[in-house]
């Protein structure tokens, strides 16, 4: 499959790099040429953009990509406007990253096709380790 994955964090690059070690194509993107680099040698591609210029992300292979991961965390603005010109890019299939509940309500009236918590998420898993132990 293809991916490409918006936000070159701990989770953006993680993703990036556990997709490609599993024989996918991926395409990483971030807008802080330090993270492209980073990742560069461990992926398909790693492109230096800035995914809130719809220009910018036009130039991205869109409709080749099965699915299009938005895994910025940090700037809520820039995860929303990123994830909104992908709805108007009409992609294959859209998942984007929310950080607060608040994130999340914005992202889904955007019509995503899924939602991921990846803090929220893990703690449960956590947190159910933890019991599991006692």
């Amino acid at each position: 499959m293809k991916y490409i994955i918006i936000g070159l964090g701990n989770f953006g690059t993680t993703l990036c790099t556990s997709l490609s070690a599993m024989g996918h194509e991926v395409i990483g993107v971030d807008r802080d040429m330090q993270k492209v680099n980073q990742v560069k040698d461990r992926i398909t591609h790693a492109v230096c953009i800035d995914s809130t210029d719809v220009q910018a992300i036009s130039a991205l292979p869109l409709r080749d990509a099965d699915v299009v991961i938005v895994s910025i965390g940090e700037d809520i603005g820039a995860s929303v406007m990123t994830t909104a010109i992908l709805k108007q890019q009409k992609v294959k299939r859209l998942i984007s990253r929310a950080s607060s509940e608040l994130n999340k309500t914005v992202i889904e009236a955007i019509g995503v096709d899924q939602v991921i918590s990846p803090e929220k998420e893990s703690a449960e898993r956590f947190a159910k380790s933890c019991r599991s132990r006692e």
